[in-house]
């Protein structure tokens, strides 16, 4: 729920490269194609435009949903949901220049303190239920300040790790724990598995600095070449106490794990300018695929913006009207949903700028925008600013 340049080596550094500006782009992964099965075409456009759905005079959920006005002002930067109903977000202690967390209810319209820190804050991230938050910053000494928080807002275990950079991504599998990886001023790293609810710090030799949870005890991750730069890599699988990998797929740009189900992105085998995502359920077994235009920059696939409703079975993402260089590509993008179960696709709204999206846990609504200053109502497809 965010990008960083580093100035490193390019055969060495190029693959971090990569993921770091695919997960900032998206937020975070990896589609197989599949040839027994039908590839769904999402490349027509359509006829609404983002500025008739937000000035839709439908009475929707949004038409009363309204940030307190004494809120508004202060509001620093807003990092996404706690449940389906309730947000949260940053805002400047009155009278200072320091934060402090706040959940704003949204059926409530209330909004309450969540967390108050010694010290300011860097990050912060939620974990996929929503029942534990982390906020990192860093010292001028090169180190990192972690705290977990539960659900009240309440600190659970903080732990310091020498660091200038961090990425991290949360267990599904189990609450409270974390893969870290901690980068050093000259962009080695190590990596560590944190547990708040055992409070345990566990380091970690693997074998790249990117990862996501399969279980509760294995990750995956894509093998790049760090010797020689490529815009693919193999799929990995590796468990935590275990030196052998096991390979899952080959050239893969991109990839996301959620609970049951994997997605990934490849490039066609027959049009090197599409894309297809390919969803696999826990077993690995191939459920669907949906085929769209890739956007290619100069070293690197753009992955455009996206969520995962798992429980809806719901991919939502931006797609591009067409297949082009990125520096050259002009148009909007068109906000599509495709059911990965089904199959079903829906193309919901035309014209959208390619942005972070942050989705409820239910789906029905949808924080939207570079600081998620925007909300989508999923159902009435209005648009409404939030500060």
């Amino acid at each position: 729920m965010e990008i960083k340049v580093f100035n490193v080596a390019l055969t060495q550094m190029l693959p971090i490269f990569k993921i770091v500006s695919i997960v900032l782009l998206c937020i975070s992964t990896t589609l197989l194609i599949s040839a027994c099965e039908p590839s769904n075409d999402l490349s027509k456009p359509m006829a609404d435009t983002e500025k008739e759905h937000s000035q839709s005079n439908q009475k929707t959920s949004l038409s009363t949903l309204e940030i307190p006005a004494s809120e508004k002002d202060k509001i620093e930067a807003i990092y996404g949901w706690l449940d389906s109903n309730t947000i949260l977000y940053a805002e400047k202690k009155d009278g200072t220049d320091s934060r402090q967390l706040m959940e704003w209810n949204l059926e409530t319209n209330a909004s309450t303190i969540f967390y108050q820190p010694a010290s300011d804050f860097t990050e912060v991230s939620i974990s996929p239920s929503g029942k534990h938050v982390m906020i990192s910053s860093f010292t001028s000494s090169g180190k990192a300040s972690i705290t977990i928080l539960d659900r009240t807002g309440n600190p659970q275990y903080s732990l310091v790790i020498p660091a200038y950079e961090l990425a991290f991504d949360w267990n599904a599998y189990q609450e409270g724990m974390l893969f870290v990886t901690s980068f050093y001023e000259d962009w080695t790293y190590s990596s560590y598995v944190i547990n708040a609810e055992e409070q345990t710090v566990q380091s970690l030799d693997f074998p790249q600095p990117f990862a996501q949870w399969d279980s509760e005890n294995g990750l995956m991750f894509l093998d790049w070449n760090r010797n020689e730069p490529a815009l693919t890599a193999p799929l990995e699988r590796k468990a935590l106490n275990d030196k052998a990998e096991e390979n899952l797929m080959l050239d893969v740009i991109h990839f996301k794990k959620v609970k049951t189900t994997l997605m990934t992105i490849q490039v066609e085998t027959e049009k090197h300018d599409r894309g297809t995502y390919a969803f696999y359920d826990d077993t690995n077994k191939s459920i669907q695929s949906f085929s769209v235009p890739l956007l290619k920059s100069f070293s690197d696939w753009v992955i455009p913006a996206y969520d995962l409703l798992e429980k809806d079975k719901e991919l939502v993402t931006f797609v591009p009207v067409e297949s082009k260089d990125a520096d050259q590509y002009e148009n909007k993008f068109t906000l599509t949903k495709m059911n990965w179960e089904t199959g079903a696709q829906e193309e919901l709204m035309k014209d959208m700028e390619n942005e972070p999206l942050s989705c409820s846990l239910d789906g029905s609504l949808c924080l939207y925008g570079n600081q998620f200053e925007k909300i989508i109502d999923m159902k009435t497809h209005q648009i409404k600013k939030i500060f």
